[in-house]
């Protein structure tokens, strides 16, 4: 008898656009079989945004992955002493007070162990990654999507949904990528940033900058005194403009690469090494002067990043062509349905 494969839609729940990928994976094979995003007009939209999503994505499947950001949700890199895997949650537990401004009893708290080292005094001390979220968001978030008809097996963070989908396609694509490397994953979607710095496709430092795409698209409307529709519309195609779109949203992006250098800073302060390669994802990403002009910010190797380049597509239920025009949109579903 055949092996039944596994699929699960990596959903990721942006403020002004939701995006779903469904991976399938076949023994050591990724097959994106579904493939769809919807605007969302408004919070009150979100529920019957995501029904009709699924109804246009003919997805094979129910089973979803999705995610949760915000100050709601906190992560944090700890250094602790060593103790046995199985145990790990239990001691990150009775330390948690430490690190996070909620009450432990309101949080659902999970960690990973990401390296161990011996210290002087010939301890071995571990660095862990801490994440945690309130209950009730996460409860929410559960409830509403099962109310749709949906099967939510994981909730993850955006930004490590981005290491995910990295990791994936250094499968997808093996001996492409120069071993080594330090790579800082940012992505730039409507009211945020995430950050994700990776070094052997292990986390080292995770951020989220409270700007994006919406602080571009009110700089447009305030420089040109145009209605948001028509600066997002602009923004999003600015054609002959672009040199005009460009001035306008010039602050916008100045401010938002000095705070992501900010990021680098620190993480090149705490850790032996530093950011050698840039890769930008999210919806600001299909700005055709995003690249060029966060480069010249960063100081360092800047590109738009294709996360899905390497995996095959079901081209018979997915719109190939629309696939590929949005792919920097879809690396968090992406790495949200590769983590499942």
């Amino acid at each position: 008898m055949l092996k039944q494969r596994k699929s699960i839609v990596g959903l990721d729940l942006g403020t002004s656009c939701i995006k779903a990928v469904e991976i399938t994976q076949d023994k050591y094979d990724f097959l994106i079989t579904g493939y769809a995003q919807i605007e969302v007009p408004d919070e009150q939209a979100r529920h019957d945004a995501i029904a009709e999503l699924f109804r246009a994505g003919r997805f094979r499947t129910k089973r979803v992955a999705t995610a949760v950001s915000g100050k709601s949700v906190i992560f944090r890199y700890i250094n602790m002493v060593d103790v046995p895997d199985d145990r790990l949650q239990q001691a990150v537990r009775f330390e948690a007070d430490k690190y996070i401004p909620f009450d432990v009893s309101e949080v659902e708290i999970d960690a990973q162990k990401l390296s161990s080292a011996t210290g002087d005094g010939g301890k071995t001390e571990s660095k862990v990654l801490l994440t945690a979220a309130k209950r009730t968001i996460l409860d929410d978030h559960a409830r509403m999507l099962t109310e749709i008809g949906l099967q939510p097996v994981c909730v993850g963070i955006d930004g490590f949904a981005l290491g995910n989908a990295y990791e994936l396609s250094d499968v997808v694509n093996p001996g492409v990528r120069e071993g080594g490397r330090t790579v800082a994953l940012v992505d730039v979607g409507a009211t945020k940033a995430s950050i994700n710095i990776l070094r052997n496709n292990i986390t080292c430092f995770a951020r989220e900058v409270p700007m994006g795409g919406d602080d571009m698209t009110q700089a447009i409307t305030r420089r040109l005194g145009l209605e948001t529709a028509q600066a997002e519309a602009l923004k999003r195609d600015p054609g002959e403009q672009i040199a005009v779109v460009q001035e306008a949203v010039a602050q916008v992006l100045e401010d938002l690469g000095n705070e992501i250098n900010l990021s680098f800073d620190f993480f090149e302060n705490q850790n032996d090494g530093e950011v050698q390669d840039v890769l930008l994802t999210g919806g600001a990403a299909l700005l055709p002067f995003l690249e060029e002009s966060l480069e010249k910010i960063f100081e360092k190797r800047t590109r738009v990043w294709n996360p899905i380049e390497g995996l095959k597509v079901r081209s018979d239920n997915v719109d190939v062509e629309a696939l590929n025009q949005f792919a920097p949109q879809i690396a968090v579903a992406v790495g949200l349905a590769a983590g499942a």
